[in-house]
This record gives C-alpha cells, sequence and structure tokens, in this order.
C-alpha cells in the first residue's frame, strides 16, 4: 500500500505547478511551516512576528483547512520536496513519518543541546502520556505537542435549562442520542448536536472511530484478520446515521471548524469533539462563554473510550534549515509561549494537555473551568488498548498504521456516502472490510 500511495502523490505532483513553487532553496533566516488551520495555529502565526523581532528569523506559513494541509504535506515529504521546515501533524502520523524516515528524529536534537537550554525547554514537563503519544517506539521523540486533547461532550447549559434537561457526567451514548433528540430545534435553528460527518481520516473518522471502540467494534484481531463486517460495527454505523438526524444541516460536508463554529455561535445543544475547543468557546468572540458545560466522552459496550490526539510539530527530513526550524519549534512549545499566549489572547487561548505546569497553575485553573475536564480526560485515555478485546495496533480512535493515512481516508468516504443515503450499509460495510483486509496483506502484517 505504502508503494501504490507514493506512485499516485509522484502524479499528483508532477500535474501539480502549486506544489512544484514550493521547492525552493531555503537560507538560514527563514523557516517555512505547513499548518492546519486551527485557531491554535492562527494564533501562532500571529506570535510568529515577535519571535522573528527576537532573532531575525522570518517565519512563513503555509496554513490550510485540515484535508489540505494533510495532502500538501504527505506529497512534500514523501517525495523529498523540502518545501517545508515544519509540518503539523496529528499524533496518529508522528511517529508513522519518522519510521519512515520524512521527519527528524528530535532526541538527538536535544541532546546536542547546553544543559542551560534543556533546563530552559524542560521536556520532562510534557506530560508523559503526550509524549508517548508524539513519540516513535523505535525512534524516539517525533515532534513537540502545541496542544494536546481527549474528547469529551460539551453542552450548552442555557438550552438544557430551557428544555429542562440534564447531562450527566459519564454519558452513555444512548444518552447523548436521547438529549441531542429532545434538544434538536431546527425550526429554530438549534441543532440537537454539532458532530462532525465530513469524510477524511482525520475529520468523521477521528470521531467516528471512538464511537465504534465504545460500541465494541475493532479493525482487526491479532492475527491481523479484518474485523470490520461485524455486528458491533454495524450497530455503531447505524448509530452515527441516526444520530445525524439530530446534527446541523448538511453533516457531511461538515468538519472540526464547522461544528466548532456552530456551537460557538449557541446554534447547537451538544458537541462532541476535541477537548481543546473549549478555549474557543471560552473566548471573547464565543456566543456561548460561561454557557458551556462538560461531561467524558461517551461509553456503550465499552467504557473509558477518550483518545489522546493533538497537533504537533516536527521537522522534515529534507529541510533545508534545520538548526532554525528547531529554534522556531522549541521557542512555540516552551513554557515562556504558553505566558505569551495568555498575555495576548486570555487564558482561554491556552496551548491545552501539554505541560504539568500550566495545571499547576492557580489563575489558569481559575480561568478555565474546563481544565479539569480536559486533564482527566487526557490522563485517563489508554493509548495502548483502544478497543473492548485485545488489538495488533494501537492508538485510540486513529490506529498508529501508517497506511492508515490511505485506507482511513476511504472508508471515511464510505462512512459519508452511508450516512447521505447514497450508500447501503451492507455495501459500505463490504467495501470498507476488503480494504482492511487488503491493506494488512500489502502491508506485510498478515
Amino acid at each position: 500500500m505504502k508503494k501504490t500511495m507514493v506512485t499516485l502523490l509522484v502524479l499528483a505532483v508532477v500535474m501539480s505547478t502549486v506544489f512544484a513553487s514550493g521547492t525552493a532553496e531555503s537560507d538560514a533566516d527563514v523557516v517555512k511551516v505547513a499548518s492546519v488551520n486551527n485557531d491554535a495555529m492562527v494564533m501562532m502565526e500571529k506570535l510568529s512576528k515577535q519571535y522573528t523581532e527576537e532573532t531575525g528569523t522570518e517565519v512563513v506559513f503555509t496554513i490550510l483547512s485540515e484535508n489540505e494541509i494533510r495532502s500538501k504535506i504527505t506529497q512534500d515529504v514523501s517525495l523529498g520536496g523540502g518545501g517545508y521546515d515544519l509540518i503539523t501533524l496529528g499524533t496518529s502520523d508522528m511517529g508513522t513519518y519518522l519510521d519512515s524516515g520524512w521527519t527528524e528524529p528530535l532526541d538527538p536534537m536535544f541532546a546536542a543541546l547546553s544543559a542551560e537550554k534543556q533546563a530552559e525547554y524542560d521536556l520532562e514537563d510534557v506530560i508523559e502520556s503526550v509524549r508517548v503519544s508524539c513519540s516513535s517506539a523505535e525512534n524516539g521523540l517525533a515532534a513537540l505537542p502545541f496542544y494536546s486533547e481527549s474528547t469529551m461532550i460539551c453542552y450548552n447549559k442555557e438550552i438544557f435549562e430551557e428544555k429542562g434537561l440534564t447531562m450527566p457526567e459519564e454519558p452513555s451514548w444512548q444518552e447523548i442520542y436521547e438529549l441531542a433528540k429532545a434538544a434538536d430545534d431546527k425550526a429554530n435553528g438549534i441543532a440537537g448536536i454539532a458532530i462532525r460527518g465530513l469524510a477524511g481520516y482525520g475529520q468523521n473518522m477521528y470521531i467516528f472511530g471512538s464511537i465504534m471502540n465504545a460500541f465494541g467494534g475493532q479493525y482487526y484481531d491479532m492475527d491481523w484478520n479484518a474485523t470490520y463486517d461485524t455486528q458491533e460495527v454495524r450497530n455503531a454505523w447505524k448509530f452515527y446515521k441516526d444520530l445525524m438526524q439530530y446534527a446541523e444541516e448538511s453533516p457531511t460536508t461538515s468538519g472540526y471548524t464547522e461544528c466548532l463554529n456552530l456551537f460557538a455561535q449557541g446554534k447547537a445543544a451538544i458537541y462532541y469533539d476535541a477537548t481543546v475547543s473549549a478555549g474557543t468557546f471560552a473566548g471573547k468572540d464565543s456566543l456561548v462563554a460561561g454557557k458551556v458545560g462538560y461531561a467524558k466522552t461517551p461509553s456503550a459496550v465499552k467504557d473509558n473510550n477518550g483518545t489522546i490526539g493533538g497537533w504537533g510539530i516536527a521537522i522534515t527530513a529534507n529541510s533545508r534549515n534545520k538548526d532554525g526550524a528547531f529554534d522556531f519549534l522549541r521557542w512555540a512549545t516552551d513554557k515562556d509561549y504558553v505566558k505569551l499566549v495568555q498575555k495576548e489572547f486570555g487564558y482561554a487561548a491556552t496551548p491545552s494537555g501539554t505541560r504539568y505546569s500550566t495545571y499547576d497553575d492557580p489563575d489558569y485553573l481559575a480561568a478555565a473551568d474546563f481544565a479539569e475536564m480536559t486533564l482527566k480526560s487526557i490522563a485517563s485515555a489508554d493509548l495502548m488498548n483502544p478497543a473492548l478485546n485485545p488489538t495488533p495496533y494501537t492508538g485510540n480512535s486513529l490506529p498508529n498504521l501508517p497506511e492508515y493515512s490511505s485506507w482511513g481516508e476511504e472508508i471515511g468516504a464510505e462512512l459519508s456516502a452511508y450516512i447521505a443515503g447514497q450508500k447501503s450499509l451492507d455495501a459500505a460495510i463490504g467495501a470498507s472490510q476488503r480494504l482492511i483486509d487488503k491493506a494488512a496483506v500489502e502491508g506485510g502484517y498478515r
């Protein structure tokens, strides 16, 4: 599958004049960053001007939607284009990119720092489970976390009070379904729940993966036989489609950003997504600031379905300015940067889930009512045991398999087609089972 993916990427690059323009030589005074367009990354671009003032190094950003930037990054690094020095990666990609030789191992770079600079950065202050999620078992630290997250339920307390509804602290998915149904009021512009439906291995599959795990589903058994066409997975698909009745309009076109904005505008009663979203909801531009309650990731036949996710920043193996990239990478992820964000954008914007010191700060805890649930969700997530039964892979909602970026994308499309009524459950599940089984063989797992 790896060979097939790279072949397709070569063809895409040959046809793309946009990519060709990104191969110009970098120099020591420029660091090029490819980033997803999440709020925290947009803030990083704004604050990078201060880094330029301090160091004289210009930081140039390419910021695009999640699906678009994943495609550009994969094209660049898999073919050694050298168009970027730093790239944002999700947790399922960090270790596999390093193991594929696409990014630079960070442990040797930290080891080469002076004792003073090592102490200044304080790598041990990065939450241990997060460091593990940013690493490869074979090659060590692959990226530094810009922010880390788990999943949790957010709900609009004002809407719940008007409807006479109560959110359990640890709800089941059936309870979430009943609450979304009761709160749904599309005639007045209120969706019962905002939840991703846009196809993509980092879009609907990130959210649906945790639902599948909760319903007892998994991708492979311990012998790498595909286990997707099972009653457990079918139950999860049916539930997800049923829940979408009470989601936003046109859910298959709504990804992270669309669902985030919908809830922040007070147009959804419930929101299920990443814990980092809570900072946006508490921000000055949010219409739901002070109105949001929080609950843990829902359960079904399996409890503890939270995930460790988020975005880290890695140095590309073909970077033309690795020293400059490492310097900016440390600047953008250290304790002082956290304080800078708080100063410029407020406590709600604090990069969450990365450092113990953040959660030892009484001012932050007092200002961020979501901090306790965020830390609880991240700390309790079990990265090594994602499913009800043993699996040969690790990773929570997104399995840590290098091939997943390809077949996960295709299954995300099958799931979207099923939700939209374009494919039957049998046809979509059957196609997904064949994709997963084929990946095990072509990847050399079976």
